[in-house]
């Protein structure tokens, strides 16, 4: 029974990494908007999740995507993020590309930031709805174990 609690845990852990991740990635993106040559990546969410719960990244998701090959693109490393979502990390080939080289379009990336941030804060409440329930149910086991010995 600990184990599915574990697992329950475990995977709002990783949702909440991979959501803070992103939006670190996402923010870059916006400071540099104005950045000669930067490119805008953005993190494959679903590649992500399945990576750090499986070890195994399966691709087959967005088609906007490419990897990125430049580690100036990349946050530094220890930012809290899974060591396998790096791997998910991929340029965005929808947006154009402005004289400069600058592929970063603003008004979505401003977008995928607060939408982002919603989702963020739904795997937050869901993960506190979690913890209540097991508060709960934990309280009133003790309550009965007491009262029936």
């Amino acid at each position: 029974m600990t184990d599915a609690i574990d697992a329950g845990l475990e995977f709002f852990r990783q949702v909440l990494a991979l959501r803070g991740y992103r939006q670190q990635i996402l923010s870059a993106d916006i400071a540099n908007a104005s950045t000669p040559g930067f490119k805008g990546v953005d993190l494959d969410f679903r590649e992500a999740l399945a990576a750090t719960r499986d070890g195994d990244a399966t691709p087959d998701s967005a088609p906007r995507l490419w990897l990125v090959d430049d580690p100036r693109q990349l946050p530094e490393p220890g930012s809290g993020a899974p060591a396998a979502a790096a791997q998910a990390v991929k340029y965005q080939v929808d947006s154009s590309v402005t004289l400069d080289g600058n592929s970063v379009n603003l008004d979505h990336e401003k977008a995928a930031a607060a939408a982002n941030g919603v989702q963020y804060e739904a795997a937050a409440t869901f993960a506190s709805q979690f913890l209540r329930m097991l508060t709960t149910a934990v309280g009133e086991s003790g309550a009965q174990s007491s009262a029936g010995g």
